[in-house]
């Protein structure tokens, strides 16, 4: 019988063989060993930005105020498609994390994947095929790199039947910008060509920016952990040392995890190498140097040229092998080649082309050997490399940019650079000539450019560590530092704020109604030094805005503005910059504006819909507020409320809460069975005098009884044996000896008494757990058992109890099942909450207070509860609430909630929920899960 091969199984197994070994040639042990890319690889993590919130640099910095970390299989293969852009910088790992997840998707066993057929094609190779033919198909391209494997039209099947991941990279090394263009553009119409396929694009940082694919989720390669530099360092010293020794065993293990000690120790000592371990290629370089040098350098450019040395000849020096060419020669060679290939914005020459280029050079030299002996001899040590047949390439654009910097300084060429200040092209070349070249032509050339791209180039390079005159690196600090720093002048910090104001508010809409608005929201950088000047509280978000905004940040727009703050910026701008008609918050009308809101959508990040304070209406509200103006937020139709809260939102923080509160629910449980025990002693006293009393005193027994026992579910280990032994002579003297159950009765309470902790959560001293003034005027003033409870917690949390007691919940799910009851009985359901972040503190102080005259005389634990909220009032005060704050604020304000619908009305309880509502949307905003979209649009005339 023929045995059937499954369809694309040839495919998959040419795929597996072409990426089974990590693409490092030249880096580790070249011509001896290539590790396999499954036994040293460390996946690396991604996570979502926007593009103004991208880490320019090598070293990827995640995006601000962010600490998540995603896999890219946890991205791909969903019910609906995905198309991501992951961008990184160099060496970063993209090539890899794509080589890795193809060979994931081969390995996967036929029907566990939704899309099982990975295809990676390096943009690089096809450029001129795009180019020349914009609507070629990708099924087209992608028939040339897999050959014959398959039958004719398989892979058009496959993509149109969405089968495939498809993975392209290095949009960045497609060299020049009209053909990065067009190439962007080619990617677009594959991806509406083939839609139900999953898109992977790497690219870096600065070349996707420039020519984004629309409708890519962009991600950003976060640098490794601690813990995945040491996996990585561990994982490649014993592939090493392993085929070193010729196999496994004890001492290969024994040497590979020394070396590795050895590494990991010095680049901790060493905080410059240190920072250089996250990202993935300077970590094996750095890793390669250490085995063969035993030399950390401490530089980026310095490291570079380490490696270099180590692969060109040091290697081959420790071996004692000739050298018919010196490492030097090598080098200059290999600087010659690299300055050429970026003077063409290319990364490949045709071996025709290297030997017309070579040739000169080499003959200078006192060597008989030739420019092809020279390409087998870099060829054989992996720094250069034959990619196609007769096509050469450095193993990683990297060390193009490094090897080109270093021969514009040894040939003392800097107006190269110096002319190229605003060309994404040559900005790491740049880079890289800065940290050992004097820096100044550089710098003065992005000084004369005063372009976005020159200006960030010029910072870039004075922070590299080369030599810069002292004159130009203070008028960099100057320009980048002066409004900026918490020392300024006042006068100064004034006039600069003017001047960035004044440039900001230049471009103006004029509006069917006469006015003129400014649709580009305010900017962080200049509402910081607002709060500088005038001491304003800093916006709702997260602590990260309450620092000086660095450079990065201080172009995004402001969010989380209150009202009141809009309005005083207003007057504040009016005052800086001096102007005759003045600025305001615009009107309703004028933000509905189509111009303005077709202005204000294009320059929102996408998914983002700005909301913008308006100018004040002239009336004053009426009630407790009326001295505050009517503050008025538009939100742009379609979009949510910033402010909202849904139920479920504030359902879900109120269950975190209660999985966060054992003890405190642990003190409730004890304050009940103080209750109970002392309202069965009061039971024995009637026993005599009534029949029924003693039924009753058997309730009270078997309530007090279950409620100790919840306490053990809740926590196993707390001490309960002893008052379990007395409950248990307890429930024996009831029926045979009352004298002697009033002994016990007394006993358990002192007992209980003292097995209450003093309240030490914050969420204590609100609820007044543990207040003991409480307990004895519950008692005293009230001897019925469910009102007494009421006194002592309250009707929320008594009621809630009770009725988590009576379904003899066990323990595993005790606190869900208490916050579902505690959220039922708390009536959070619709309609959805929106609290006004600018009433929020004047609510929280005197709302208790209204309750408490409605209530009067009011329980000490109501008092206490009141008190207790508005004590913590100062969270509304824009500051960042941690999570034990909120947690009290939130489950005292739905406590006096409930009080308030029993006693005082609707409007009322709403008040609380509010409060509550309130304290959440902070929270979520501290924590970034409720980003802010309350800005500051201007308008004038």
């Amino acid at each position: 019988m023929r045995r059937v091969v499954p369809s694309g199984w040839r495919y998959r197994r040419s795929l597996l063989s072409s990426l089974r070994f990590i693409d490092l040639k030249g880096l580790a042990t070249i011509g001896f060993h290539t590790p396999r890319l499954d036994d040293v690889y460390v996946d690396v993590s991604l996570a979502y930005g926007t593009p103004d919130q991208i880490s320019q640099g090598v070293l990827a910095c995640p995006p601000s105020g962010t600490a998540e970390r995603h896999s890219i299989r946890d991205l791909l293969d969903r019910r609906e498609p995905a198309v991501l852009a992951i961008v990184g910088g160099p060496g970063s790992g993209k090539t890899t994390l794509l080589c890795h997840t193809a060979r994931r998707i081969c390995q996967a066993r036929l029907g566990r994947r939704r899309r099982a057929v990975p295809m990676v094609l390096y943009l690089r190779d096809h450029v001129r095929a795009i180019v020349s033919r914009p609507a070629a198909a990708l099924s087209g391209l992608a028939c040339e790199a897999i050959g014959d494997a398959e039958p004719a039209g398989w892979l058009e099947q496959r993509l149109h039947a969405g089968d495939c991941v498809v993975m392209l990279d290095g949009l960045d090394e497609v060299a020049r910008q009209e053909d990065r263009e067009r190439v962007a553009a080619w990617v677009e119409c594959q991806i509406a060509r083939y839609p139900r396929n999953d898109y992977v694009i790497t690219s870096r940082p600065h070349g996707y920016l420039a020519t984004p694919i629309a409708g890519a989720a962009l991600l950003q390669v976060r640098g490794f952990t601690r813990e995945q530099v040491a996996r990585f360092v561990r994982g490649w010293y014993l592939v090493v040392e392993t085929h070193s020794a010729g196999g496994a065993g004890a001492e290969a293990g024994q040497r590979a995890e020394a070396a590795a000690a050895d590494l990991l120790d010095r680049t901790d000592r060493t905080p410059a190498l240190h920072d250089l371990t996250g990202n993935p290629l300077l970590l094996t370089m750095i890793a390669n140097a250490h085995r063969y040098r035993g030399a950390l350098p401490g530089s980026r450019a310095r490291l570079y040229g380490e490696i270099c040395q180590v692969i060109l000849w040091r290697r081959h020096e420790a071996k004692k092998l000739p050298l018919e060419l010196g490492g030097d020669e090598k080098e200059v060679l290999l600087r010659r080649l690299a300055s050429v290939m970026m003077a063409r914005r290319v990364r490949d020459l045709s071996r025709a082309e290297v030997v017309a280029e070579l040739e000169p050079v080499i003959r200078r030299f006192s060597t008989r050997m030739t420019v092809p002996d020279f390409l087998a001899d870099v060829g054989s040590n992996g720094l250069l490399m034959e990619r196609e047949n007769g096509l050469y390439s450095f193993v990683h654009h990297t060390f193009q940019e490094y090897l080109a910097a270093a021969h514009i300084r040894d040939k003392g060429h800097p107006g190269i650079l110096a002319d190229a200040v605003d060309d994404l092209w040559w900005r790491e070349t740049t880079l890289l000539y800065a940290a050992r070249a004097d820096t100044d032509p550089i710098v003065r050339a992005c000084l004369a450019s005063r372009s976005v791209t020159a200006l960030s180039l010029a910072f870039d390079c004075a922070e590299q560590g080369g030599q810069l005159a002292p004159e130009l690196r203070e008028r960099l600090d100057e320009l980048l530092g002066s409004a900026f720093a918490r020392d300024a002048d006042p006068r100064l910090r004034r006039l600069l704020a003017a001047v960035l104001a004044t440039r900001h508010l230049r471009s103006l809409i004029a509006t069917g109604g006469g006015g003129r608005v400014c649709a580009s929201p305010i900017p962080h950088g200049i509402y910081w030094l607002y709060r500088q000047d005038t001491g304003c509280p800093p916006p709702d978000g997260p602590p990260s805005l309450r620092s000086v905004p660095d450079e990065r940040d201080r172009d995004i727009p402001v969010a989380g503005v209150r009202g009141a703050d809009a309005l005083g910026f207003a007057n504040w701008i009016n005052g800086v910059t001096g102007t005759e008609t003045g600025y305001r918050l615009p009107s309703h009308e004028e933000m509905e504006d189509p111009a303005v809101r077709r202005a204000l959508d294009v320059r929102a990040p996408k998914g983002t819909a700005w909301s913008a304070w308006l100018m004040p209406e002239n009336t004053p509200r009426p009630g407790p507020e009326r001295r505050r103006p009517p503050h008025v937020l538009w939100t742009p139709a379609g979009a949510s409320h910033p402010h909202r809260i849904d139920p479920v939102t504030l359902a879900r923080h109120v269950y975190d809460d209660v999985a966060r509160s054992t003890p405190t629910l642990i003190r409730m449980l004890l304050l009940r069975a103080i209750v109970t025990v002392r309202a069965l002693a009061h039971g024995l006293d009637l026993v005599p005098v009534l029949d029924i009393a003693l039924d009753q005193v058997l309730d009270y027994a078997f309530d007090l009884g279950r409620t100790v026992d919840h306490v053990g579910r809740l926590d196993e280990n707390f001490p309960l044996g002893r008052i379990r032994a007395v409950i248990s002579d307890l429930n024996q003297a009831l029926n045979e000896s009352p004298d002697r159950a009033r002994d016990l009765a007394a006993a358990l309470d002192h007992d209980l008494n003292r097995a209450v902790p003093g309240p030490v959560e914050p969420l204590d001293l609100v609820l007044g757990v543990g207040f003991q003034p409480v307990i004895d005027d519950a008692l005293a003033r009230n001897r019925a058992f469910n009102r007494a409870l009421e006194h002592v917690m309250g009707s929320l949390l008594s009621l809630t109890l009770s009725r988590v007691l009576r379904h003899d919940t066990p323990a595993a799910r005790w606190l869900p099942e208490f916050a579902r009851e505690l959220v039922q009985q708390a009536m959070i359901s619709p309609p959805a909450f929106t609290p006004s972040p600018d009433l929020l503190p004047h609510q929280a102080r005197h709302a208790g207070r209204e309750l408490l005259e409605l209530r009067a005389p009011a329980s000490p634990w109501l008092a206490q509860v009141a008190g207790g909220l508005a004590e913590t009032a100062w969270v509304f005060e824009r500051r960042c609430p941690r999570r034990e704050t909120a947690t009290a604020v939130r489950l005292a304000a739905l406590c006096l909630a409930a009080e308030a619908d029993a006693h005082a009305g609707g409007s009322l309880s709403r008040t609380f929920h509010e409060i509550a509502a309130g304290v959440t949307l902070l929270e979520r905003r501290a924590t970034g899960q409720s980003p802010p979209t309350e800005t500051i649009v201007l308008a004038t005339g």
